[in-house]
């Protein structure tokens, strides 16, 4: 049987810890509501997946390529929908909202580092 009593020893997780296993399950969390909510109503189900996926960081030519899709399908719908070509923009400007926020987590975890000892031994994150 498992114990489920951890020693005070175990149960401290490092900000870094903390902060990818916070990032997962954001990352994992947005995944799930997109897929379940029609985040943009008006367009097809196809083009809400094509969104879900350059959201995700996938180029054009890799979400297209996701959907079965010639490489050009997502510049035609951008040039010919302009609801499409909207959700897009709105996508672009979320998605350069998390690469921002990405770039500042690790910046905390040096300011951390450079406060504690160098003899003290670096733990190693376990969720990665």
């Amino acid at each position: 049987m498992i114990n489920l009593l951890e020693t005070k020893e175990e149960s401290i997780w490092t900000s870094e810890q903390y902060q990818s296993a916070l990032k997962i399950f954001a990352q994992e969390l947005l995944k799930r509501r997109e897929i379940i909510e029609n985040r943009y109503p008006g367009l097809t189900d196809e083009k809400n997946t094509a969104l879900v996926f350059i959201k995700e960081g996938r180029s054009y030519r890799r979400a297209a390529k996701a959907l079965g899709k010639n490489h050009t399908i997502i510049t035609q719908w951008l040039k010919n929908d302009p609801k499409f070509k909207q959700a897009l923009e709105e996508v672009k400007m979320e998605r350069q909202k998390f690469i921002r926020l990405q770039a500042l987590l690790p910046q905390s975890g040096n300011e951390e580092k450079t406060s504690t000892s160098e003899n003290v031994e670096e733990i190693k994150d376990p969720i990665t």
